[in-house]
């Protein structure tokens, strides 16, 4: 039995009783995995059972940069964090790098200069949840700042990372994405990275990948490219880049998908062909949002002969203008369709006339499964009896079409007060959201 300083034991009661120091040492180090490495290190004060526990948590968490005054500070803290804990295998490891602004003193070199040494470090220890950002994640305020990215100077190989998380990291030459070493690897988020150089993310594994606010572009003339080649991929979503749009390898396994593009993704310069929605044609929800200056899917739909899976369908106004076309594509197309959700906002002004040919030779009807049909539009939306007709025109009865007119915010996002939709939740969380 452990004595104190007196030589009695302590007491087993009341207040003064150590009753969480008193668990199994394995408990308390999960517990501590939950707190930044700062906070768990501090625990060491607590007493003498507590002086060592934080050696053994199995999570790295150095993101709270903004605790440290300098960049040197921060990188003082890990290097020897990294020195004195165990040997211990990681769950997750989570790196940023400190947010230093440009003075005086500023070295360019010192926020990152030791973000290679750290993930190498983090794969030695078998990590299976491997994060790197460029900037402190509770400080809401530094995404929308003009902060440098981390550039990547390590390479990702790994048996038993599953889950990889990065924010404002920008590949180099030397080290592009590729993940083909990490045969268990399930998840990647990516949101704010860049490259000057050829994108290639390859993973057999990957299930899950979301691709968003992405700056990607080439400066090889000959053959710019942003390939991606994810044969088991589940879930995709591809949301606010810039530059080239990564050309997607067959995706047979594909569920859902979230496109949504802004007049700053283009393809003109990528010589390897777009066929994004081809690569799409076996998923079972599927939502296409494209801003009236952006990249079009209209040619590329084209080359669609059937979405034969496709049971929920979200679409903004690239559909309906300047013609019905890409929407009577999708009715024609998609025979087993239950859900359909448009998502109307202001006219495009600036729409011409298509030389592509939407309407089919022959007479069809919509799926026979569609049951909904959701319209959301602003008032007095001159569009949306014409849409009514041609939906009337090709079989979809009236009373399964719900119109809600509502008001635009600021940001572009629609607020329909009666509008619910909790009974239609599907694997998405962003398809149908008003």
């Amino acid at each position: 039995m452990r004595r104190g300083f007196d030589g009695k034991a302590p007491a087993t009661g009341g207040c003064g009783a150590d009753r969480l120091g008193a668990l199994p040492d394995e408990i308390l180090q999960h517990a501590l995995s939950f707190l930044p490495s700062r906070e768990a290190v501090r625990t060491c004060l607590l007493s003498r059972r507590w002086r060592h526990q934080w050696k053994s948590a199995p999570a790295l968490r150095v993101a709270d940069v903004d605790a440290f005054k300098s960049a040197q500070r921060f990188n003082e803290f890990v290097n020897h964090l990294i020195v004195l804990r165990d040997r211990t295998p990681l769950h997750a490891c989570e790196i940023a790098a400190y947010k230093e602004y440009k003075g005086r003193y500023y070295d360019d070199e010192e926020p990152s200069r030791y973000t290679d040494l750290w993930i190498r470090y983090a794969m030695s220890c078998n990590v299976r949840l491997l994060r790197l950002s460029n900037h402190d994640p509770s400080d809401l305020d530094a995404q929308y700042e003009n902060i440098e990215d981390v550039l990547l100077h390590a390479h990702i190989a790994s048996h038993h990372l599953t889950t990889l998380e990065l924010e404002g990291v920008m590949f180099s030459c030397e080290y592009p994405l590729d993940l083909s070493s990490c045969p268990n690897l399930e998840t990647i988020k990516m949101n704010r990275c860049s490259s000057l150089i050829h994108v290639n993310i390859w993973s057999r594994s990957v299930r899950c990948l979301c691709i968003t606010e992405y700056d990607f572009y080439s400066y090889d003339e000959e053959k710019p490219r942003a390939a991606v080649y994810v044969p088991s991929l589940v879930y995709l979503e591809l949301n606010g880049g810039r530059g080239l749009v990564p050309a997607f390898e067959s995706m047979p396994l594909l569920q859902t998908a979230s496109i949504k593009f802004d007049w700053t993704s283009t393809r003109e310069d990528n010589n390897d062909g777009f066929l994004l929605l081809g690569r799409l044609s076996d998923a079972t929800n599927l939502e296409l949002i494209s801003e009236p200056q952006a990249l079009s899917f209209r040619k590329d739909l084209m080359r669609c002969t059937a979405f034969s899976k496709l049971k929920t369908l979200s679409l903004n106004d690239w559909c309906v203008e300047p013609d019905f076309g890409p929407l009577l594509h999708f009715l024609q197309r998609s025979p087993s369709l239950e859900k359909l959700c448009l998502r109307l906002s202001k006219p495009d002004e600036h729409a011409k006339e298509t030389n592509a040919s939407y309407v089919s030779t022959e007479p069809f009807l919509a799926s026979k499964h569609l049951r909904v049909v959701k319209i959301r539009c602003q008032a007095n939306d001159e569009r949306v009896p014409k849409i009514l007709k041609v939906m009337s025109s090709y079989g979809v009865p009236a009373e399964q079409i719900d119109v809600k007119e509502g008001n635009w915010s600021s940001e572009g996002k629609s607020i329909y007060k009666s509008f619910q939709i909790s009974k239609f939740c599907i694997p998405m969380p962003c398809m149908f959201e008003v």
